[in-house]
């Protein structure tokens, strides 16, 4: 019989748990003696879930060959059941044994991970056999999650699909998508059509008037909702405001709040600001907001940015409308009309039924704790989390350091961030020990995200690189209890799934082997085709 190779399978001294060839690394495992192989024609038994489907095929993907379900009477090698009393909240119990495996689990999100799980080991064993074991596994956080953002460089339905199945894979659930800022709006709005025939228009690098428009239908978006929603991946919107509005005011000028000069380059960014105190500025966002929240009916939060405003607030001062705010509310100063602006759009954003979600400035602008979730990402703003947490708010971790993935990620890298260092894998991994956070603070904090800022991402390749392995990093770091979380071990790990991200298109920087960067210096930017 098989058995999994030295370099996957690692017995820890003095116990009876094993180490298998899984990522991410699950909470309790015990490994038994013996193989089971499956025999043709490797008959199934799934129960109806949503993502069924998409567990059938990834275990036939593992196994080599297409599997089928088991006829009544007919004994199937894999069952995938409910049970009320297997671990919930995500978690899965898996056996297998001389008579097959078995996943069985509380939920939706259960029996898909456990099959996941399942399929790995097939797939590790080379279709010889699968090592007895015993596995019951829940995860550390019920936020692991992924921001990309398409609007300074656009990667595409075919790229986004490719990404949310190696989500999958790794058992993350949250996919943030960032759909509109200064350089791009990426989403079809019905009532303002301007939004995409001009605020799409161009990318971050090239803002010429004969720049292709690129954004998604709200059909696309339906499509890529449905697409992860099998995956059991949610995805939360972003629409970000008052800041970051540039591309909104192209399409709709009397939008505007006034906004910035970046680094002497006029094009960037004038118009950063709605003016948050014209009425017409208050109906176009509630409108857009009233469409986003259509399409993302199950995100149970909508993203409003609410970042760095300060950047293009300069004009605020001077405009009528904002004139007559602030004296009409004894408004003090542009912080506090940036506070009225943030509690009146909470307000538009809970009333469509959704939470509000914004980064971690919105901590101090009074909005309710329990319609509010706070996204930390200035890692050298600690004093905020703990500002955020004390006062009560559920927070998803993504601080710069080491989260944000435009920073470079080895030492030999020359193209990306470096903000007092920058961020390896290893670093990633690692995440969030060296916050020492409390057991009441890891009440509070719903999970942990990394973040693809593209504005030097012209390419899906240096997308792609920027990304992996890191975000597998972060995978096993939002799952693994902190007690279970070994790099030595997820190193041993982690070339298998190298390969299998290079097998599904996914183009990765190899660690390893230090596979050169992948920089966009001098590249021209990428225009996806739309899908046939």
């Amino acid at each position: 019989m098989f058995r999994l190779p030295l370099s996957c399978l690692l017995i820890l001294a003095g116990s009876a748990t094993a180490e298998l060839p899984l990522i991410p690394r699950p909470a309790k495992v015990v490994e038994k003696k013996g193989t089971f192989s499956m025999t043709d024609p490797g008959r199934v038994r799934i129960a109806p879930f949503n993502g069924s489907a998409m567990a059938l095929q990834g275990l036939s993907a593992a196994a080599g060959r297409a599997l089928s379900e088991a006829a009544q009477g007919q004994t199937p090698q894999i069952v995938v059941m409910r049970d009320k009393a297997a671990p919930k909240g995500e978690g899965y119990r898996l056996e297998v044994d001389e008579r097959g495996a078995l996943v069985s689990a509380a939920d939706d999100a259960g029996l898909f991970y456990g099959s996941q799980s399942l399929a790995q080991l097939i797939a590790a064993s080379g279709g010889e056999g699968v090592p007895f074991v015993s596995i019951e596994d829940t995860p550390r956080y019920g936020w692991r999650g992924y921001m990309l953002d398409e609007a300074r460089h656009f990667s595409g339905e075919a790229a986004v699909k490719r990404l949310l199945d190696a989500m999958a894979r790794y058992k993350l659930n949250r996919f943030h998508w960032h759909l509109t800022d200064s350089a791009g709006w990426r989403i079809e709005i019905k009532k303002y059509p301007k939004l995409t025939t001009i605020g799409a228009r161009g990318n971050e690098t090239d803002r010429s008037e004969s720049a292709p428009v690129q954004f998604y239908t709200q059909e696309e978006i339906k499509r890529i909702v449905a697409y992860a929603k099998e995956r059991q991946i949610t995805i939360i919107p972003e629409i970000d405001m008052p800041g970051h509005a540039d591309a909104a005011v192209l399409a709709y000028p009397e939008l505007d709040g006034g906004g910035m000069v970046q680094n002497g380059n006029p094009q960037k960014w004038p118009h950063f600001t709605f003016n948050p105190a014209k009425k017409e500025v208050l109906t176009f966002l509630d409108d857009v907001l009233k469409e986003v929240g259509g399409l993302f009916s199950d995100a149970g939060m909508i993203h409003y940015g609410g970042d760095e405003v300060n950047f293009g607030w300069k004009k605020w001062p001077e405009l009528p409308e904002v004139k007559e705010l602030m004296a009409r509310e004894n408004l003090k100063d542009n912080a506090a009309v940036e506070g009225w602006f943030n509690r009146r759009m909470a307000k538009s954003v809970n009333d469509l039924g959704f939470k509000t979600a914004g980064w971690d400035e919105i901590a101090v602008q009074g909005l309710p704790k329990d319609k509010t979730v706070v996204f930390w990402w200035r890692h050298d703003k600690p004093a905020v989390l703990r500002q955020a947490l004390e006062a009560g708010y559920p927070v998803v971790m993504c601080p710069r350091r080491p989260c944000y993935f435009d920073f470079i990620q080895d030492g030999s890298h020359k193209d990306g961030r470096v903000w007092g260092g920058f961020n390896p894998i290893s670093d990633v991994y690692q995440f969030p020990a060296s916050l020492k956070l409390s057991e009441k603070d890891e009440k509070q904090v719903l999970g942990i995200q990394a973040c693809l800022w593209t504005e030097t991402m012209k390419t899906q390749a240096r997308r792609d690189t920027m990304t992996w392995p890191r975000l597998i990093a972060l995978g096993e770091a939002g799952w693994t209890p902190a007690d279970r979380k070994d790099f030595a071990s997820f190193e041993t790990r982690l070339p298998a799934e190298l390969k299998w991200l290079r097998a599904h298109g996914i183009q990765t920087w190899d660690p390893f082997a230090k596979t050169p960067e992948v920089s966009d210096k001098g590249a021209k930017v990428e225009y996806p085709d739309k899908p046939e």
